[in-house]
């Protein structure tokens, strides 16, 4: 079966299923073509309100609509955060495309004003907490694929490789008090607070002294600069433009040209913080390099999967930076527990 074959054999199977039901979540990989789905369940309705969590996604439906012969004029465009601004009453159907994003707050106003259909698409469900719980309640998973399931869309041959490296233990962390300590000294001392005390504001700043690791930050750089074309994830503004690579940031006016030179091959590597996790689809991507991996596995595969597109004959290769004997090891191996474990590696350096 060709590539576009299983694509369209998948949609049929989620369309077909979900509009048995009034309410219920289709659990899809990227490079499905969830919005796709999405135009398809639509075109069945005569008013249908379609929420998103940023500008990016919204695009992708008038792009594919135009590209696929779908008309639109049925449909009412809405952010998540301008939901509650809507009578859902008025509509046949309600489509909350990237639906993990949606807020708790959110949830609680639909639970109010339940829709005659709710439908919801992601490829990453939540999987504990008050946004699982109403997920179940009022949009359940009614039809699943894994990234893993999908290698007719996703690459055949993919590899994640964890780059073990040492925390450095040079003194080079100057504290208020004029004294140094070396960044082992620093995230052991927090992980120990964090572990005795469970306390919050320690989590933050035990996180905070991993995502700042200089030794992470350095081998990161040494990769990227193997590498002839890829995307990059860091965690901080500062490290973005210390690079010398395109970015795409809040603060960075640039973005959004960027992005489009990049999705069309003219930059060869591209660096980012966060705004490229959801909606943005690249083609002939095939490294990813990843500066932390949180314990979330939605955060990690929803970064991995933009290295996963599929192109004949060719592996992609997601890195992942990883401090040795901490935690960030631990929530690393929680992030990636959900993917098929024969494809990780882990590499102590």
């Amino acid at each position: 079966m060709s590539t576009n074959e299983f694509r369209k054999d998948l949609q049929e199977k989620a369309v077909s299923t979900i509009i048995k039901y009034n309410n219920g979540t289709l659990v899809l990989p990227m490079r499905s073509g969830k919005t796709l789905v999405g135009l398809k369940i639509a075109s069945n309705f005569k008013k249908v309100l379609v929420s998103y969590p940023i500008e990016t996604i919204k695009q992708g439906w008038l792009s594919d609509a135009e590209e696929f012969g779908f008309d639109v004029s049925n449909i009412t465009f809405t952010t998540h955060l301008s939901l509650s601004k809507h009578d859902l009453s008025d509509f046949d159907c309600i489509i909350i495309d990237e639906a993990h994003d949606i807020s708790v707050a959110n949830w609680e106003f639909i639970s109010k004003n339940l829709p005659k259909r709710l439908y919801g698409l992601t490829a990453t469900p939540p999987n504990r907490g008050e946004k699982k719980q109403y997920f179940n309640l009022y949009c359940p998973i009614r039809y699943s694929k894994s990234m893993d399931e999908t290698t007719g869309i996703t690459n055949k041959d993919y590899e994640i490789i964890v780059h073990l490296v040492e925390p450095s233990e040079k003194r080079d962390i100057k504290l208020k008090s004029g004294k140094f300590w070396s960044e082992k000294a620093q995230i052991d001392f927090y992980e120990s607070k964090y572990q005795s005390t469970k306390n919050f504001s320690m989590m933050l700043m035990l996180i905070r002294a991993i995502q700042n690791s200089k030794t992470k930050f350095e081998y990161f750089k040494k990769l990227a600069s193997t590498t002839d074309r890829g995307l990059l994830f860091l965690e901080t503004i500062e490290q973005c433009d210390s690079l010398p690579y395109p970015s795409v940031h809040s603060k960075n006016k640039e973005s959004d040209y960027n992005l489009e030179q990049f999705k069309e091959g003219k930059i060869p590597i591209l660096s980012s913080i966060g705004k490229l996790k959801a909606g943005i689809t690249f083609k002939a991507l095939n490294t990813c390099i990843i500066l932390h991996c949180y314990s979330s596995n939605n955060k990690a595969i929803q970064k991995i999967g933009r290295a996963l597109n599929y192109v004949e004959g060719e592996k992609a290769t997601i890195h992942i930076i990883c401090l040795n004997n901490t935690i960030d090891f631990s929530w690393c191996k929680k992030g990636l527990a959900d993917l098929d474990q024969s494809k990780i590696k882990f590499l102590n350096k």
